[in-house]
């Protein structure tokens, strides 16, 4: 067993392909873009993912291209603290760091002849225990094995589990970049605020950028406001906490992107002989508990290790999955939890949520740290 064929080249297929190649196998990226890239948006890579990268060879450079981050702040819409959470109690940092930036530390990794640009997966066909992938271009290549690891409408999981839809979750979120550092910014800090069906957040990244999110409830595929994007956020922000209205002003409204959220129930397997999927193709999963690219990297990491341990591809994604299916569906179940407290609207309800995450505080942040604390 050696050729690995990898369908997707984001974050996810970036670090399958740098694992696989680490542990001797030969994996070939197809990616449907023309060009790799990744768009303006920030990620925590909390200390189960710099374990990873720490793994892969990669932790020093991520540290000099990102930003260490120490707390992870709750608080109401105008700034009164909920929950803090400090973050830097591990043998292993906490990295705020540009997607793009992790995108091609990945890449620098893997040699170039191993990703093939602009081909889009159709299907594909086992024949001898080969797998065989047939590409829109009209190309097939085979292989021993295949993953996909093409996102949230990932074309390989519809070949082998059906093309069901993933779930909207009734939330739509911008997410903008700035070189603006609010007044009220505390150095090393993930602030996030939550108010009636809305939140927003925002932390450094590395290189003097400024992060921010936000998200509100809304129609699924709800089109921007007649007064633009930048606009409707400064109108929809406008009485909270200072440093918010502050960061949205100082946006250029290009840098600003908006994205609907989904998930999927994590009710099936998603390996089906010697084929497996990775990342968002696997267990898609909303971005409140900020795991989606950290889990995406445990996988790449765990795969590439169950083939080196297993030569037969079929059990080894069986074991893969084992291991990977309990964490990632309580990840999946936690990330649900946490939006539908987002949701709320009623502000009696508002009222009692923030009472309850004070109270609940040191609770609030022993889960987060179990979550953290896991080696892959």
């Amino acid at each position: 067993m050696n050729r690995v064929i990898i369908i997707g080249g984001g974050i996810g297929g970036a670090a399958t392909a740098l694992a696989l190649s680490r542990a001797g196998f030969e994996p070939v990226v197809y990616e449907r873009t023309k060009g790799l890239r990744e768009v303006g948006a920030g990620i925590a890579l909390w200390a189960n993912a710099t374990h990873i990268l720490n793994n892969l060879g990669l932790l020093e450079e991520a540290k000099q291209v990102g930003y260490l981050t120490t707390n992870y702040q709750f608080n109401s819409q105008h700034g009164k603290e909920l929950v803090n959470v400090a973050i830097n109690g591990f043998e292993l940092p906490v990295i705020g760091i540009h997607r793009a930036e992790l995108h091609q530390l990945l890449w620098r990794k893997v040699p170039s002849e191993n990703l093939i640009l602009g081909e889009i997966f159709e299907r594909f066909e086992r024949k001898n225990n080969q797998v065989h992938a047939y590409f829109a271009s009209g190309m097939s290549v085979e292989g021993d094995a295949l993953i996909g690891a093409d996102g949230l409408r990932s074309r390989v999981r519809a070949a082998i589990l059906g093309d069901e839809p993933p779930t909207y979750r009734n939330f739509k979120t911008w997410r903008g970049l700035t070189n603006h550092v609010p007044s009220g910014y505390h150095p090393g800090y993930i602030q996030e605020f939550l108010g009636c069906g809305k939140g927003f957040g925002f932390m450094m990244l590395g290189k003097g950028k400024m992060y921010w999110y936000a998200a509100a409830t809304a129609i699924e595929a709800q089109s921007d406001a007649a007064m633009g994007r930048k606009k409707e956020l400064e109108t929809m922000y406008q009485d909270w906490f200072s440093s918010i209205p502050e960061l949205i002003t100082a946006t250029d409204e290009a840098n600003i992107l908006t994205t609907d959220l989904y998930d999927r129930p994590p009710i099936q397997p998603w390996s089906q002989q010697n084929i497996t999927l990775v990342g968002d193709a696997a267990h898609p999963m909303l971005p409140a508990m900020g795991q989606g690219a950290c889990t995406a990297l445990e996988d790449a990491y765990v795969v590439a290790k169950c083939l080196k341990e297993q030569p037969d591809p079929i059990a080894a994604f069986q074991q893969y999955e084992s291991l990977r299916s309990p964490r990632t569906q309580a990840i999946v179940k936690q990330s649900l939890q946490s939006g539908k407290m987002g949701e709320l609207k009623n502000p009696l309800a508002v009222g009692l949520r923030n009472t309850f995450m004070k109270v609940m505080g040191s609770a609030i942040s022993d889960s987060f740290k179990s979550l953290h604390a896991y080696r892959a």
